[in-house]
């Protein structure tokens, strides 16, 4: 008799196990095409595909928004039960953030300039392109280009403007001479080009000597999500196969 209620109870615990619903839960992205952007009012992008794998896998209910990097941070920093995709992970987030183990590593950064400008033809090293006085860099607001490529350009960058405009505006503005140039990751230019109005043949790139290996990506969430959510989502990263750069670039 008490083999037979013994595997009762486990058959209802099993059963409530298998149909307990999926944990709810806010995923922010930001609108930086090719890795995360909006189309017909759906996240897309190269990260998409296997963020919503990643969720599913974990058993989390994702309600997908788009916000400004700036703001995501604020949030966590806040204490919202926050997640979000495509995050750096730098010394100063751990502080108030979790991290997902690597989701993505990112193509070296390239240069972006006005195909005009004479200047470029002779620099093509990173630090020859820093350490330029005359040149202006453009960079957005409250983002991170990694690390090693922050601390460089706080060190030894003279002029930088920095641009609260989204990527299409920014091609243009440097199009337009606004800034002089400006660091973007190879995986997206092209796209950012066709989309952004700017004359064709108007901006030139490369991947200037010395620069860092590209940044890992991660996903990040505030303190305040439940420690076995975060190892769910950590479990599920380790499971779900993520594109590569070689092949986003190929």
């Amino acid at each position: 008799m008490r083999i037979i209620h013994f595997q009762a109870a486990l058959a209802i615990l099993l059963l409530m196990v298998c149909s307990a619903p999926a944990q709810e839960l806010d995923v922010a992205y930001l609108e930086y095409p090719p890795y995360m952007y909006t189309e017909d009012g759906r996240f897309e992008g190269i990260l998409a595909d296997a963020t919503r794998q990643v969720m599913d896998e974990a058993g989390i209910d994702a309600d997908y928004k788009v916000l400004p990097a700036k703001r995501i941070l604020t949030l966590m920093m806040a204490g919202e039960k926050l997640c979000a995709i495509g995050a750096f992970r730098t010394p100063g987030r751990e502080s108030y953030a979790w991290f997902s183990d690597v989701t993505y590593q990112n193509s070296p950064l390239a240069v972006i300039h006005r195909s005009s400008d004479e200047r470029f033809a002779e620099k093509r090293s990173l630090i020859g392109i820093l350490d330029d006085p005359d040149l202006v860099m453009g960079k957005m607001y409250g983002y991170s280009l990694g690390s090693m490529l922050d601390h460089e350009i706080n060190m030894r960058v003279r002029r930088v403007r920095e641009v609260t405009a989204d990527l299409q505006q920014f091609m243009r503005m440097i199009e337009i001479g606004r800034v002089d140039y400006a660091f973007f990751s190879p995986e997206g230019i092209r796209g950012l080009m066709a989309t952004s109005g700017t004359e064709p043949g108007s901006l030139e790139w490369f991947i200037p000597e010395g620069m860092p290996e590209g940044q890992t990506r991660h996903i990040i969430c505030s303190l305040s999500v439940p420690e076995d959510v975060r190892r769910r989502i950590n479990e599920a990263v380790n499971k779900v196969e993520f594109p590569r750069w070689q092949d986003v670039i190929n």
